[in-house]
């Protein structure tokens, strides 16, 4: 199947939910990591399956950093959901309320008929693997004292075939002219059956306001809890072409990868710093022997604000 690259509608909003920048589009995530390298972490779970920790699902949460880039680029914009989704539910708009129902009623029909659909193409499936069995010797007629045929239990053994019994469909038996015919009851391919699945969306996204205009090019502030040492060296690795994911596991901020992470294993662990910030011989001497176990270089780096450029150092642990 042919994947869509086509260009989802920008800007991308970003809902900041409890703290967390999260993305539910996937269009638009599939957009950003093959345009703008931005990977991020899923974590969606399903209801059925709450604990599971292998295969994550929507939404998608991205680092600050990431969101601050996209929103400097013009390609995102911070939308506080909980706040959009009280305003929005506040204001008496009865039209909109009825798309938004009639939407998710579209949703559940199209669900239901797509259910249906698999189920059917069960069915056929499960009745080409029943093969019918071979005639056996002992399974002739035999003839009663009485004169009349009756059957062998051979034969009656495959008239009572369980395969058959599970997958053959129950055939209609003719109703009796003085009760009226009742209509078929069986889901029919390609008509929309009555369904009771309700559908609960995973963002408002038809409660938020429209797009905002483009958004200047004047610096943006930073968002809240984003130091400046760590954005800027997201920032300079990003320009660099770097795809980068969060360091946490590692001991520091960013694993760097030269390429994407399905293809490429992290070349660096990275750590932000100031230009004129002091830092322990003993975190130079940890970061590096870290780096070096896990074959991967540690790197740290600061902005020259006097130069107005970006320097980084690369450590790594050698043997004498």
């Amino acid at each position: 199947m042919a994947q869509d690259d086509s260009e989802p509608q920008l800007p991308v909003p970003i809902s900041f939910v409890d703290s967390r920048y999260l993305l539910f589009d996937i269009k638009a995530i599939t957009w950003l990591r093959k345009h703008h390298n931005i990977c991020g972490v899923f974590i969606g779970t399903l209801p059925q399956n709450p604990s599971q920790n292998v295969f994550m699902g929507l939404p998608m949460e991205i680092m600050p950093e990431e969101a601050q880039l996209l929103i400097e680029l013009g390609i995102g914009y911070i939308l506080d959901d909980a706040r959009v989704h009280d305003a929005a539910m506040a204001k008496a708009n009865r039209a909109r309320r009825m798309r938004y129902v009639s939407a998710l009623e579209e949703r559940a029909i199209e669900i239901s008929t797509e259910k249906a659909r698999d189920k059917e193409i069960d069915k056929k499936r499960a009745l080409k693997r029943t093969k019918p069995r071979k005639p056996r010797e002992d399974s002739k007629t035999a003839t009663s004292p009485e004169g009349q045929v009756s059957e062998t239990p051979a034969q009656e053994e495959e008239d009572l075939d369980p395969a058959g019994s599970l997958f053959a469909p129950p055939e209609d038996k003719d109703p009796s002219p003085s009760t009226p015919t009742q209509p078929s009851t069986k889901t029919q391919i390609g008509t929309p059956p009555p369904t009771d699945i309700s559908i609960t969306p995973t963002a408002s996204s038809f409660l938020p306001p429209p797009d905002p205009n483009t958004p200047s090019t004047t610096p943006q502030p930073l968002l809240p809890g984003l130091t400046p040492s760590s954005y800027n060296l997201y920032r300079h690795l990003h320009h660099k072409t770097y795809f980068m994911t969060p360091g946490l596991r590692f001991g520091c901020q960013f694993c760097v990868y030269p390429g994407d992470p399905l293809r490429f294993h992290s070349h660096f662990l990275a750590r932000g710093v100031d230009w004129d910030e002091e830092i322990d011989l003993m975190d130079v001497v940890g970061g590096g022997r870290l780096g070096t176990g896990v074959k991967k270089g540690w790197l740290f780096g600061g902005r020259d604000e006097g130069r107005g450029q970006m320097r980084t150092f690369s450590v790594e642990w050698a043997a004498m």
